[in-house]
């Protein structure tokens, strides 16, 4: 009786060890929080076009979204206009004409304006997107007023993802351990850098990289929809 008592407590104890309540959820934005797809696309060729270049297929765009477009848009150039001081050009002119695109048509996914008013946790966005264009969109979809912990983009420090520096500022910007964090995104550079700092890593299925790579890299689980999110991370404990 006495060892059977024993016995339960100690199973009881033990996932808590190993299985941390999560207190902090790290966003990626393009593809996971926010549909920047096409607005990025019509962008993209509207520049290309000016530089005499043909259209890029939408499908070949959304999947270098995550990894940046810059290197995309470059490989088209003729080799001998690709040298660094080039692709500093390209990238200036290119941000230039997304500038009068990117607050066309942004949309938050399905389900993610309830998740991150009603997740009883901290939130935080870490994303390869310059700040200077988070911000701007969250303030357009309503939801620059919610308790972000901090808002790290790739113009935010001096690296970007998948390097740990920017999730662990907002780790320790809330008070918190990577294992009571998980990472949401859509793109390799989320679940390297999940694994990276010992986090788990969420993949979403709506994102803009193919799901069973995600999965193939290390996802630790997926959502359909974010109606998932909160359910999925209750259950880790």
């Amino acid at each position: 009786m006495n060892l059977r008592t024993r016995h339960d407590s100690l199973i009881t104890i033990v996932p808590s060890l190993f299985n941390p309540k999560i207190q902090l959820v790290l966003l990626d934005f393009d593809g996971t929080l926010v549909d920047t797809a096409p607005d990025l696309v019509r962008a993209s060729n509207r520049y290309l076009q000016q530089k005499g270049l043909e259209p890029i297929a939408e499908a070949r765009i959304r999947a270098e979204i995550g990894m940046g477009l810059k290197n995309l848009i470059v490989e088209l150039f003729p080799e001998d206009q690709r040298s660094p001081e080039q692709q500093k050009i390209i990238e200036q002119e290119f941000l230039q004409v997304y500038e009068k695109e990117f607050l066309e048509t942004p949309r938050l996914f399905d389900g993610a304006y309830e998740f991150l008013t009603e997740f009883p946790g901290q939130i935080g966005i870490v994303s390869n997107k310059r700040e200077r264009f988070i911000r701007p969109i969250l303030e357009k979809l309503g939801v620059d007023h919610l308790p972000w912990v901090d808002i790290v983009g790739g113009d935010t420090l001096d690296h970007m993802k998948p390097h740990p520096a920017p999730f662990l500022r907002v780790i320790e910007a809330a008070g918190v351990t990577p294992e009571e964090t998980v990472i949401v995104g859509d793109g390799t550079p989320d679940i390297e850098g999940a694994k990276a700092i010992g986090s788990r890593a969420i993949a979403v299925e709506f994102g803009y990289t193919p799901l069973e790579d995600l999965m193939a890299q290390g996802a630790w689980a997926s959502i359909t929809d974010y109606g998932e999110l909160r359910p999925l991370i209750e259950s880790i404990t």
